[in-house]
C-alpha cells in the first residue's frame, strides 16, 4: 500500500494538544508508516517500556521525575524520538506529561492497537490516548502486544531513514561529501512491566538495543535487574536467559539522581562527550597524518622524477648537441638552463624535505591516531581495564597520548581540523560503513567490526601490495635488459638513463618498504584469523565469560599494535637511509670519519625488538622511538585509516 493510501486523522485533545495518528493495514510498509507521520529530523531514537497499571503508587513520584526530568530532557538534548505505547496509563502517561513539561521538544510517537483504545472524536470504548504525544500509530489488532511487531519495525527503518536524511542535509552544504551509512543509534528504557513488556525487552535485545533498566520501578525491571547481578549463572527461563546472555543491560536505580539516568540515555545515545571528544583528536590526527604523508610522498617522487628527468636530459645533450655550434638554436638554449635548473630544484627539494620532515611527522600522527582508536574500541567493548569508572580512564589515556605527540616534531606543524561534514566519526575503510563509532560493542560486535574487518583489510591490502611489487619487479627487469642490449649495440650512453630509472624504482620500493609491509600484513591477517578462530570455537557459555571476552579484545589489539610497531621502526628506518642518501657526499664522508660503527639514530640495537618487529619487554615501542622518545605510549588500533607507505 503506498504512502498515501494511509488512513491518517488529526485529533486534537482538551489540552488544546493536536496530533496527527494513522491508521496502517496489516500488509503496510513500515517506511510507507514513517512517510505519513511527517517526522521531522533527528538524531537518536528512545524506545519507552513498561508497566502501564498496577505501579505502586509510591514509586509514582520518583518514576514521574525520572520520566520528566530525566529522560525527556535527555531526548530533548540528543534531538531524540521517543516512541511508546501510547495510553493514558502507566509511563507512558509520565513519558507525556515529561514531554508536555519540556515545552514539546521530543516527537513523542505512541503505537497501540486501534480497537483497544479511544481518543476525541471516536465513540469506541477502550484506554484513552495521552494526550500530549505529537504522533499515534493505531494499528490492527484485537489484543495488547498486537502493536509490539510495528514498533520494532518503525524503529528498523527510523534508524535508517535519519541517516539518510542527516546525509542529505550534509550534501546540501557540501555536495563532494560522501554518504554516511552507520544507524541512528536507539536505545529502550525498561520500568515496572508485564508479560508484554518481557516479549518487547527481548525484541530489544535481538535488535541490539542498549537496554536501561529502572531498578526498583517493580515487575519485569526488578526481575531482569536481579538476574543481571547473578549473570554469571543465568536463569532455567529461556527468554530471561537470552535477555541477560546477549542483552547490553544497564542497571539504574530508582533512588539514585535523576541525573544519572540522564547521563546514561546521553552516553548510550552517542553522546557521550568523552568518547566524542576522542574520535574528534582521533579524526584530526588521521587527517593530519594522511595529509603530510600526501605530502611527503609528492615531495619524494617529485625528487626521483626530477633526477630521472635530468639524467636523460644530458644525455640528450651529449649525444645532440652541436660540436661548435655558429649559432644554437632556442631549443637548446632552453635544455642549457633545464640543465642548471634542475640540480637547483633538486637541492631546494632536498633541503625542503629535511627541514619539514613530512614523513616524521606523519609517522608520529599516525601512531597516534590508532593508538587513541585502540582505546576507543576497548572502551566500547568495556573490556580489561575499562571495566571500572571507563570514562575516566579513556580521559586519562587520550590526554597521555595526546600530551606525548605533541612534545614532539609534530608540535611545530598546525593541525588542520577535521570537517564533520564528511561523516563523524571518520569513515574508515576497513569498518565499511558497519560502525556507528558509539555504541556499546558486545564481543560478536566487536569480532565483527573491529576484528573482521581488520583481517579483511589485511589480506586485500596484502594482494595489492603484491600485485604492485610485481609490476614494479618487472619494469626493472625489462629496463635492465633494455640497458644490456644498449651496451651491446654500442648504445653506452644511454645505459646511465637506464641506471637511473632502474636507481629510482629502487629508492621508491625502499623508502615504502613495500616488501617488508607485505610479509607484516600477511603476518597479520594470520594471526587475526587464529584470534577468530579461537573465538569462534568457544562454546556460548565460555564466550559469556569475562575473562574470554577480555582475551579476544586484549589479543586482537596486541597483535594490531604489534604491526603498527613494527611497521613504524621499519619506515623511521627507511627515512633514515633516506635522508642519509641526500646528503652530499663530502658531508656523509665527513660523517664516517667522526661518527662511531654504532647503529644509526633510529636503528634499535638487537635486544631492543623481539620477532616480527614486536618491542622486548620493558624498551619503549617503535612509535615512542620515532619521535625521540616522545610517542604515546598507549597502544595503537588497526589500519582502517593507516595509509602505508
Amino acid at each position: 500500500m503506498a504512502a498515501n493510501a494511509i488512513k491518517k486523522q488529526s485529533i486534537l485533545f482538551p489540552n488544546d494538544n493536536e496530533a496527527v495518528a494513522v491508521f496502517p493495514s496489516a500488509t503496510t510498509k513500515a517506511e510507507d508508516i514513517v512517510t505519513a507521520l511527517g517526522v521531522k529530523p533527528y538524531k537518536a531514537i528512545i524506545l519507552v517500556l513498561g508497566g502501564a497499571a498496577g505501579i505502586d503508587e509510591k514509586l509514582i513520584p520518583r518514576l514521574t521525575q525520572l520520566f520528566g526530568r530525566g529522560t525527556a530532557r535527555a531526548a530533548a538534548q540528543a534531538n531524540a524520538i521517543i516512541i511508546d505505547g501510547g495510553t493514558q496509563s502507566g509511563v507512558m502517561a509520565m513519558m507525556g506529561e515529561g514531554v508536555a513539561a519540556r515545552g514539546y521538544k521530543s516527537m513523542l510517537v505512541g503505537v497501540a492497537p486501534a480497537s483497544k483504545v479511544t481518543y476525541p472524536g471516536n465513540s469506541a470504548t477502550g484506554v484513552s490516548l495521552e494526550p500530549n504525544h505529537s504522533h499515534f500509530v493505531l494499528v490492527e489488532g484485537s489484543d495488547w502486544g498486537s502493536e509490539t511487531a510495528t514498533i520494532y519495525k518503525l524503529i528498523n527503518v527510523l534508524t535508517i531513514k535519519g541517516t539518510e536524511a542527516a546525509n542529505a542535509e550534509r550534501n546540501l552544504v557540501n555536495q563532494d561529501s560522501e554518504n554516511v551509512t552507520s544507524k541512528v543509534p536507539a536505545l529502550a528504557i525498561l520500568a515496572g512491566g508485564g508479560p508484554i513488556s518481557r516479549d518487547e525487552a527481548l525484541r530489544a535485545v535481538r535488535h541490539n538495543l542498549p537496554l536501561i533498566v529502572v531498578e526498583g520501578s517493580g515487575g519485569l525491571a526488578d526481575e531482569i535487574s536481579a538476574a543481571w547481578k547473578q549473570r554469571e549463572k543465568l536463569p532455567d527461563d529461556p527468554v530471561m536467559a537470552e535477555i541477560i546472555a546477549d542483552g547490553d543491560i544497564h542497571v539504574h536505580l530508582l533512588s539514585n539522581p535523576v541525573k544519572g539516568i540522564e547521563r546514561l540515555i546521553i552516553r548510550e545515545l552517542g553522546v557521550d562527550k568523552v568518547l566524542m571528544q576522542a574520535w574528534e583528536i582521533f579524526a584530526d590526527y588521521d587527517l593530519n597524518a594522511n595529509l603530510q604523508q600526501r605530502r611527503f610522498n609528492k615531495l619524494q617522487l617529485s625528487i626521483l622524477i626530477l633526477g630521472v628527468v635530468g639524467t636523460a636530459l644530458a644525455v640528450i645533450k651529449q649525444l645532440y648537441y652541436p660540436e661548435k655550434p655558429a649559432q644554437p638554436p632556442i631549443s637548446w638554449w632552453i635544455l642549457y638552463q633545464v640543465l642548471i635548473i634542475v640540480p637547483i630544484l633538486l637541492t631546494v627539494l632536498i633541503t625542503a624535505a629535511n627541514r619539514f620532515k613530512q614523513g616524521n611527522k606523519w609517522l608520529l600522527l599516525r601512531a597516534g591516531a590508532e593508538s587513541i582508536k585502540r582505546e576507543i574500541y576497548s572502551y566500547r567493548t568495556r573490556a580489561m581495564d575499562y571495566k571500572k569508572e571507563p570514562e575516566q580512564l579513556l580521559s586519562l589515556r587520550v590526554e597521555d597520548i595526546t600530551r606525548r605527540t605533541m612534545r614532539t616534531e609534530v608540535n611545530l606543524s598546525g593541525l588542520v581540523p577535521y570537517n564533520k561534514d564528511k561523516g563523524f566519526p571518520p569513515d574508515m575503510l576497513a569498518a565499511g560503513g558497519e560502525d556507528d563509532g558509539f555504541s556499546y560493542l558486545t564481543p560478536d560486535r566487536y569480532a565483527e567490526v573491529r576484528l573482521g574487518s581488520q583481517l579483511n583489510y589485511f589480506k586485500k591490502k596484502s594482494v595489492q601490495i603484491e600485485r604492485q611489487l610485481k609490476v614494479l619487479y618487472w619494469l626493472t627487469f625489462i629496463i635492465g635488459g633494455v640497458g644490456t642490449y644498449l651496451a651491446a649495440t654500442n648504445q653506452q650512453v644511454w645505459i646511465a638513463l637506464t641506471t637511473a630509472l632502474v636507481a629510482a624504482i629502487g629508492t621508491y620500493l625502499g623508502y615504502r618498504q613495500s616488501e617488508n609491509t607485505l610479509t607484516k600484513y600477511n603476518q597479520v591477517a594470520t594471526d587475526l584469523a587464529n584470534v577468530k578462530t579461537w573465538w569462534n570455537a568457544l562454546s556460548a557459555q565460555e564466550q559469556a565469560l569475562q575473562r574470554n571476552i577480555d582475551s579476544l579484545v586484549e589479543h586482537t589489539e596486541q597483535v594490531l599494535q604489534s604491526e603498527l610497531d613494527g611497521w613504524v621502526q621499519q619506515m623511521q628506518n627507511a627515512l633514515a637511509e633516506l635522508r642519509k642518501g641526500h646528503e652530499p657526499a663530502p658531508e656523509r664522508e665527513e660523517g664516517r670519519e667522526r661518527k662511531s660503527p654504532a647503529p644509526p639514530e633510529h636503528e634499535p640495537a638487537k635486544d631492543q625488538l623481539g620477532t616480527a618487529g614486536e618491542p622486548a619487554k620493558g624498551k619503549a615501542n617503535s612509535a615512542e622511538k620515532a619521535g625521540g622518545g616522545q610517542q604515546p605510549t598507549g597502544n595503537g588500533g588497526g589500519k582502517e585509516a593507516k595509509q602505508e607507505v
